[in-house]
């Protein structure tokens, strides 16, 4: 069993503008005992023994359903292939659950130990950058673990699911999966007793983008504001790259 499952989204497009540089740069920096699956649509050109290819498809009509009824919000369909992979893999109960974006460059070493340290004390369900959306707690979903041994597990994924299963996009801002997650962990909180996470924000009620400042060092959101030639010949990715 591994003790963290390591999940990514990404398409084929998406690849060449900027996945590609996450890919190579999570081989590089990931402890050999992690392993990454990449869930897509399209045939993803990155072979590694490390890195595995999982289809969207297995999430079946549930999945091509909702991206159907969403068609005109381009963008509810990007984090709608980003949250099946999530529900699919929460219905796991053993390990945890680390979901890095495609567009996260990682700089530093990844070692077990850290990821621990980062989700703190046993009783923590996740780790996770808690952001402000108009006056709806958010999650930045860049980066998060989750516990999936955690008794609360349960009541998360199922709340989860449900909005998405029934487009209840009530009470948060806007229809994407950290929202989602957002109005999940504050249901939680309300719901199950001694519920409790660990915070990675220092102000998740004022700091909109907290990710690149906590993580300096370690990982780089690009927030897919970078374009591919800036990339290629960014120092930083060289560093990062080619050190």
């Amino acid at each position: 069993m591994e003790e963290y499952k390591v999940i990514t989204s990404m398409s084929a497009s998406y690849y060449e503008k900027v996945g590609k540089y996450m890919l190579r740069s999570w081989v590089k920096n990931w402890s050999p005992v992690f392993h990454l699956y990449v869930y897509s649509e399209d045939n993803i050109p990155f072979e590694h023994e490390r890195v595995h290819h999982e289809s969207l498809s297995q999430f079946g009509e549930p999945l091509q359903s909702f991206l159907s009824d969403v068609h005109s919000n381009s963008r509810s369909i990007i984090f709608a292939k980003k949250a099946w992979p999530i529900m699919g893999n929460l219905k796991s109960s053993k390990g945890k659950l680390v979901w890095i974006d495609a567009d996260v460059i990682t700089e530093g070493a990844i070692y077990q130990a850290w990821l621990l340290n980062l989700i703190g004390v046993p009783s923590n369900f996740s780790a996770h950058f808690g952001v402000p959306q108009n006056g709806y707690y958010s999650v930045e979903t860049g980066f998060f673990i989750i516990d999936r041994t955690h008794p609360a597990k349960h009541l998360f994924l199922e709340k989860y699911s449900n909005i998405y299963y029934t487009r209840d996009f009530s009470n948060m801002y806007k229809p994407f999966d950290g929202d989602t997650f957002g109005r999940c962990i504050t249901e939680c909180k309300k719901e199950y007793e001694g519920f409790s996470y660990n915070e990675l924000s220092p102000q998740p009620d004022k700091i909109l983008s907290p990710f690149n400042k906590v993580m300096k060092g370690k990982m780089w959101h690009l927030k897919a504001k970078h374009k591919q030639k800036d990339l290629e010949n960014s120092p930083r990715m060289q560093a990062i790259l080619h050190p």
